[in-house]
């Protein structure tokens, strides 16, 4: 678990970087360009991450995987299998990038509003494809920091351009500046490529290449049908417009989603090679410790932040984005399942259940698109909002079911329930807060009273142990100045009692 955690950690500070970036550009977007204009970005963003998962045909999924599992088998033994898979995993891509800029060359000539939108669109394709290739490799690899380095850069680096290109260009110009986020990465794709090894065809075996497509099937089904077919169902029933305040009010609950999605590649890399080494039983400890880490951070984000969204939203995004607010706290509530489900998705494509994992993604497809086409009609955003809470609710428990059903652990139920108290405690505190002092004043007041809670919170229910606050401690002060190790020190004492004290 030690191992686990320290990679999800560096992973950890690194997505909180990245998550400020991509908040700060949604703001950008939202100001510079307002609801229409973001909303043309924010769905071609998606459409963009929709031709991404068809067009890698899981292969990054395979990598992240197999690389990992190969660790243990010789320094370079994962080399044949990267260069294979890449060779393989081009053609597509390159293929479909041709596609996305020979439309935006057409829709650019023909004078149509936004005429740069899908150049950029394009671009911002080939370089999220390669770039999410690139991550995988490393991820595989162990090389967190190499990871968290590069979506540093590229993450700050973007703001600027992004606010730049929004500015002179507009949409397609914010596209643009999006595409530095990715950059970093693809530069670093050369050096997991070694030319003078051989790749044979043999390098991809009938059992990975069986993974990889489950793996392209769900992934594809997950991110076309159930990740945001809201902007699908929103544009054909409701206006432009609304499609910009759903994009604002999905920005918050977006970044927990981001925030465990970065995190379940340490989980799975840390599963796959406990799966590699124990023939016997099921890693049942570190599935359980997974599920008790990401709700510790996942709940207080998602029901706390749901809090805050009625006085959030048009402090940041304008009084003009006031539709977005009530849909807004729905989606933050949702992403609390959703940023758990990460958990038992890692533990069975760690132990190459990608069946199982098709099989719940089918369901979930067809359920969240049924409630979404009754729900979207009758209520709009906040049907949307609805649909999204149950879909993401029952998706969980078909993957906790699944791990079950597979001989494999059950869920701390005891553990989750006293993090979903303190949660509620942080959420209650936060919302009094906004209450009393509204507007813009109320905001950081209520974000510190919410915290305060939820650590009090967290120590007097036992939230962490007092041994896993010193291992915590110990790693992040490895990463720290040395004038903040003291102050680590503290927030350990503060979250859970010192060993051996009680």
């Amino acid at each position: 678990m030690t191992s686990v955690l320290s990679s999800s950690l560096l992973n950890l500070a690194a997505t909180i970087v990245s998550l400020v970036a991509g908040f700060l550009v949604s703001v950008i977007n939202a100001r510079v360009l307002g609801p229409a204009g973001s909303g043309l970005v924010a769905y071609a963003m998606w459409v963009i991450v929709c031709a991404a998962a068809v067009a890698d045909r899981g292969f990054p999924q395979l990598v992240l995987r197999y690389v990992a599992a190969a660790s243990d088998k010789g320094q370079h033994a994962w080399a044949p299998l990267v260069r294979r898979a890449f060779a393989v995993f081009l053609p597509a891509v390159v293929v479909t990038f041709l596609l996305l800029l020979a439309y935006g060359v057409h829709h650019h000539l023909s004078g149509a509003p936004a005429s740069w939108l899908w150049i950029g669109a394009s671009l911002l394709f080939l370089a999220y494809t390669l770039s999410a290739f690139s991550v995988a490799v490393a991820r595989g690899r162990g090389r967190f920091g190499e990871v968290a380095a590069t979506t540093v850069v590229g993450s700050l680096l973007q703001v600027p351009v992004v606010f730049a290109g929004a500015a002179i260009i507009g949409p397609g110009g914010a596209l643009l500046g999006m595409l530095t986020r990715y950059l970093p990465q693809v530069f670093c794709l050369s050096g997991h490529l070694d030319r003078r090894t051989p790749a044979p065809p043999s390098a991809l075996t009938r059992e990975m290449q069986a993974y990889r497509r489950n793996m392209w099937t769900n992934d594809a089904i997950d991110i076309v049908l159930l990740t945001r077919i809201e902007f699908l169902v929103v544009g054909f029933f409701l206006g432009e417009a609304d499609i910009g305040y759903f994009a604002a009010a999905i920005v918050f609950s977006g970044l927990v989603s981001q925030l465990t999605l970065q995190l379940s590649p340490a989980f799975l890399v840390g599963l796959a090679a406990r799966a590699a080494t124990e023939d016997t039983a099921p890693p049942h400890a570190l599935y359980r410790n997974c599920l008790r880490f990401a709700a510790l951070f996942v709940m207080p984000l998602g029901i706390g932040g749901a809090a805050i969204i009625p006085a959030l939203i048009p402090v940041v995004f304008g009084a003009d984005f006031a539709p977005a607010v009530n849909s807004g706290v729905l989606f933050m509530l949702a992403s609390v399942p959703a940023g758990l489900a990460v958990v038992p998705w890692a533990y069975l494509a760690a132990r190459e259940q990608g069946n199982r994992l098709l099989r719940v993604t089918l369901v979930s497809a067809v359920l969240v698109f049924v409630l979404l086409l009754v729900a979207v009609p009758a209520g709009g955003l906040l049907g949307a909002g609805w649909a999204r809470i149950l879909a993401e609710s029952l998706t969980f428990g078909l993957l906790l079911m699944a791990v079950s059903t597979h001989g494999g652990p059950t869920a701390p139920w005891g553990a989750l329930s006293r993090t979903f108290v303190a949660a509620s405690a942080c959420g209650g505190g936060a919302y009094v807060v906004t209450v009393l002092l509204p507007g813009l004043l109320g905001l950081p007041v209520a974000v510190t009273l919410g915290a305060l809670v939820y650590v009090a919170a967290a120590r007097v229910l036992g939230l962490i142990a007092p041994e896993e606050a010193v291992r915590i401690v110990g790693m992040v002060e490895g990463r720290l100045p040395g004038g903040l190790r003291p102050l680590a020190r503290r927030i350990a004492g503060l979250i859970a009692p010192a060993p051996g004290s009680g």
